[in-house]
């Protein structure tokens, strides 16, 4: 037990299991692209980076320039992309940190390639292919002439061709159709460039719903994200056991025991129906804590689940502790055994990444 007020313990040997797990039911020729941004969702970018490369995954990707020269400056090495747009002023530094820019949109390309005649570079890029999420990409079927502007450019080295899946998180007909729509659509998008002779290098089209739910949509890469961390997102089917890797604790610093009719936390939202014992916890929004649970959540104390009573603030909140056994620095458990992330999301009516990417740093974040 750690002596902080809040703290993350992240378990080193189930993250490890739930890699190994995705390994063994990948088809031979498909590799892992490790989803590591936002600090891996809580999680520790670097740390679960080392840990792949122990099992022989050594390509990652990340959502800014920022964290991938962040994950450079601490050692990373094997290919990095990022996943979303560098701005034009970051493209020197980009190539650089000899990192891998995502082309997304065609509007780049006459400047991207200007730059790198300037400079006498080729600049690393991996094409992204809107195939209907209709976030960022190119048009898949963008004039030839185009395509020759990306696919045929010496000032370019196109290390990849990827699409991502929108709906794949859903069994409903209408979204399985969807699907497969947008894989045709990156398939024929593909059989086109190899058609012209052009190389797609590497292709990766599914992140962890699409790994679950779509075996048979076979790339070079998976993108794996969420899934290697234990909890879901959506409908999912459970191809092997994956074992959670983050719970999260805090500690209660007070009990106090209040008679009928007393108003807790701010704006007195919630009154004792009768004489209640209520603890304080050391936790709030302040570290991240969903302040929409309030007079709604739950914690577990002692093996008991509890509820979250009053207005959470921002360093602190109350539970009902009337029904257990409960004393000062006693751990409540957030979310771990007795509680999961995936009911704390739901609870707090959000997606489990939203919670887990929302613990700041003043959390402690231990390794086991």
């Amino acid at each position: 037990m750690s002596n902080s007020r809040c703290y993350l313990e992240i378990n080193r040997n189930n993250f490890r299991h739930n890699v190994i797990g995705l390994q063994k039911i990948l088809p031979a020729q498909t590799k892992i692209l490790g989803i590591i941004k936002a600090n891996y969702y809580g999680h520790g970018d670097l740390e679960m980076a080392e840990i792949m490369q122990q099992q022989g995954v050594n390509d990652f990707s990340v959502a800014t320039l920022r964290e991938a020269v962040s994950l450079r400056q601490r050692g990373l090495k094997g290919s990095l992309l990022v996943l979303g747009y560098v701005d034009r002023n970051d493209w020197l530094k980009a190539h650089i940190y000899d990192v891998i820019m995502t082309i997304a949109s065609f509007d780049q390309i006459a400047e991207m390639t200007q730059l790198a005649k300037e400079k006498g570079v080729r600049f690393a890029v991996e094409v992204k292919v809107d195939t209907g999420m209709h976030r960022i990409g190119i048009d898949p079927h963008l004039p030839d002439d185009q395509l020759a502007m990306i696919y045929d450019n010496p000032n370019l080295q196109v290390i990849g061709t990827y699409s991502h899946l929108c709906r794949a998180d859903s069994f409903a007909p209408e979204d399985v159709e969807f699907t497969h729509k947008q894989k045709d659509l990156y398939d024929q998008f593909l059989q086109r460039l190899k058609d012209k002779g052009y190389a797609s290098g590497r292709t990766h089209l599914c992140a962890s719903p699409g790994i679950l739910n779509y075996p048979e949509f076979v790339y070079d890469f998976v993108r794996p994200g969420f899934m290697l961390l234990g909890f879901t997102v959506g409908e999912v089917r459970e191809r092997y056991q994956r074992k959670p890797v983050m719970a999260w604790y805090s500690k209660v610093e007070m009990v106090k025991t209040l008679e009928a009719d007393e108003g807790i936390s701010y704006g007195h939202i919630y009154r004792t129906d009768r004489q209640r014992k209520i603890a304080s916890l050391t936790v709030g929004y302040g570290d991240g804590y969903p302040r929409r649970l309030s007079n709604k959540g739950h914690v577990v104390i002692n093996g008991v689940k509890v509820p979250i009573v009053g207005r959470i603030c921002m360093d602190q909140m109350m539970v009902d502790v009337s029904d257990v056994d409960c004393k000062r620095e006693d751990v409540a458990t957030l979310f771990g055994e007795g509680y999961s992330v995936d009911e704390l999301a739901r609870d707090s009516e959000t997606i489990v990444d939203e919670i887990v990417c929302d613990i700041n740093e003043r959390v402690e974040r231990i390794y086991l």
